[in-house]
């Protein structure tokens, strides 16, 4: 199978932290104990619905006077060609890993909440339907992210300890907040389809159609998201269904 047929059949996967790791390695490089690059790895879906990692390249950009580099490595059972594929995986095990504490669990869980808890208890009635639906979901979110800011996300807290890009982890989160987050795509069909694990598909059962079966997160994440929006819209419509009333009356 050609690299083109893999595309086109959808069996070509890619996880790139090249393009918003590369900015920070400069700075993260500069301080001790830690390093950083900017990663791409290509994946192949196999027959048994896994993912192989076929390449992974590591970059540095420019910086002390020496030229940008950049290596990509390859699966090998050569001795030195092998620890070096171990070494490389590793990297981007650490990037996956900061990533998935930075972004997908900081920012897309905790962070991302805060806008809505204040503009909902500023601006709706205690008593407004809207308001006792988000309510019980707000629940110690502030409580939690105050916490987590005296000894998680602090300066030289546990996240700046714990993770490569070191005292650079909240200002990459928010850079990467400004790049990525949407108020619009925060759905799961919508996630799934930017991520290319799906593709719209009216005639699936939850109108996106997985590019891999072997996906329990999103195979189960979309039985509960179509379960919660049907109960949402039911709710929703019974109390705006009786408002409308109301007003025509």
């Amino acid at each position: 199978m050609t690299v083109e047929e893999a595309i086109k059949q959808k069996k070509q996967f890619i996880l790139d932290y090249h393009d918003l790791f590369l900015p920070f390695v400069s700075k993260v490089r500069q301080t001790e104990s830690t390093t950083l690059y900017g990663s791409r790895t290509l994946f192949f879906l196999t027959p048994a619905a896994t993912l192989r990692p076929l390449a992974i390249e590591l970059t540095r950009p420019p910086m002390d006077g020496k030229r940008q580099w950049k290596q990509v490595y390859l699966p090998t059972w050569h001795s030195t060609g092998a620890r070096l594929w171990r070494l490389a995986k590793a990297h981007v095990l650490a990037h996956d890993s900061g990533n998935h504490r930075l972004i997908s669990h900081w920012l897309r869980t905790h962070a991302c909440k805060e806008p809505y808890i204040i503009a909902a208890n500023r601006q709706l009635s205690a008593m407004h339907p809207i308001y006792r639906l988000l309510h019980p979901h707000f629940g110690y979110t502030m409580e939690i992210n105050a916490m987590a800011r005296k000894s998680l996300t602090n300066a030289g807290g546990i996240i700046e300890s714990s993770f490569s890009p070191g005292k650079y982890c909240l200002e990459m989160s928010s850079v990467i907040y400004d790049k990525l987050w949407r108020f619009d795509h925060q759905a799961l069909p919508k996630d799934l389809i930017s991520w290319g694990m799906a593709v719209e598909d009216s005639s699936a059962p939850h109108v996106v159609r997985l590019t891999t079966q072997d996906y329990p997160f999103a195979s189960d994440g979309l039985l509960l998201w179509d379960a919660i929006k049907k109960w949402v819209s039911d709710y929703v419509n019974h109390y705006f269904y009786l408002y409308k009333v109301a007003i025509y009356e």
